[in-house]
């Protein structure tokens, strides 16, 4: 595997995250005409924007010494390494070598490259193995972003837990009747659940068969080859909230094995003057009381010591979650067979 250690087993390729699909790495505005480090996937990043304002993204290595280039500068509209000037662009190839102008090295694909796409209010970047060639599957977004009849907002901030944490977290609705109990959307509604379950195209819903429309009573999963599993969520409004349905979207980033980018997606189906009254109502209401939601499940997620998923006793309200994680395994061990037999080649 090009530019980081390859995994050494499927629970170790789950600990860093699935390759060969589109993430979230950070907000638009984050990237300017400066380098700027990431780790995403447990990988070193360098991210900045060429003359022509596009995002482009490097492993944060110059293949001359090792140097981190994101602590060189913009250059051209390439990215300069700080040791000894070598210059690369957005594809990895080397375009200048000032020490020795006249190497052979010029014009050779050196870096690691990583496609990059700006949409939705962020920089998604395509992790891949080290096999790709060519262009990468398309950047998909579920069809609320798209059809222009939902709006919403993102918000993005650290964990400190493993990914699969938080991936798991959302496919857990009985967690909303109890850890969120007294909180903005999520007040009220019974404690006991029994969940149904339902295989869908692409993935699968669960929901309470007791109570719709009330709390966090059903989450379906959504993949999109090339752009990962999209975990959606219903928001009921309360009437004191002015009613409604929400939506939750996410599926969360990997920054390495013991933090996570979560960004969720928070949108509603309006339009005309109630989306803008919406809209400026979460900018100055929604949003805070959102903050103290995701800080819960923060709190609750970081306490939760590695090695716990040996310890656990499932019960039916966590069908989900053993769903959710038989498919990413699933997919982890045609990930790692499919670099053994690229090894082996």
């Amino acid at each position: 595997m090009t530019g980081t250690q390859q995994p050494k087993s499927i629970d170790d390729l789950l600990e860093v995250g699935l390759l060969n699909q589109w993430y979230l790495v950070c907000r638009d505005t984050e990237i300017g005409n400066k380098p700027v480090a990431l780790k995403r996937l447990n990988r070193d990043l360098v991210l900045w924007r060429d003359k022509s304002g596009k995002v482009n993204a490097l492993e944060d290595f110059c293949p001359h010494r090792g140097a981190r280039l994101s602590l060189g500068n913009v250059c051209n509209g390439d990215i300069a390494c700080a040791y000894h000037g070598l210059q690369f662009n957005g594809e990895g190839t080397l375009t200048a070598t000032p020490p020795t102008p006249d190497s052979a090295f010029v014009g050779k694909k050196l870096a690691v490259a990583y496609p990059c796409r700006e949409a939705q209010g962020a920089i998604w970047v395509f992790v891949h193995d080290g096999t790709l060639t060519g262009e990468p599957l398309e950047l998909r977004f579920p069809d609320e972003f798209t059809n222009g009849e939902w709006s919403g907002f993102v918000d993005i901030r650290e964990f400190e837990a493993n990914w699969q944490l938080v991936r798991d977290n959302q496919f857990d609705p009985v967690h909303g009747s109890y850890l969120h109990v007294g909180t903005h959307i999520l007040d009220g509604g019974r404690k006991d659940a029994d969940l149904g379950f339902e295989r869908q195209e692409g993935g699968f819903v669960v929901w309470r068969k007791n109570q719709q429309g009330v709390n966090l009573d059903r989450t379906w999963l959504t993949h999109y080859p090339g752009s990962g599993y999209w975990a959606i969520t219903d928001l009921p409004y309360p009437k004191k909230e002015g009613g409604g349905l929400g939506r939750l979207f996410r599926y969360p980033t990997p920054i390495d094995r013991d933090t996570t980018l979560v960004w969720n997606y928070r949108m509603q189906k309006m339009s005309g003057w109630k989306r803008d009254a919406w809209r400026f109502l979460y900018r100055n209401r929604g949003s805070e009381r959102g903050e103290h939601v995701l800080e819960q499940d923060r709190v609750a997620l970081a306490g939760i010591s590695k090695g716990a998923i040996h310890r656990e006793s499932l019960l039916q309200c966590d069908i989900g979650v053993a769903h959710i994680r038989r498919l990413y395994r699933q997919e982890a061990e045609q990930q790692l067979n499919a670099l053994t037999s690229v090894a082996a080649e």
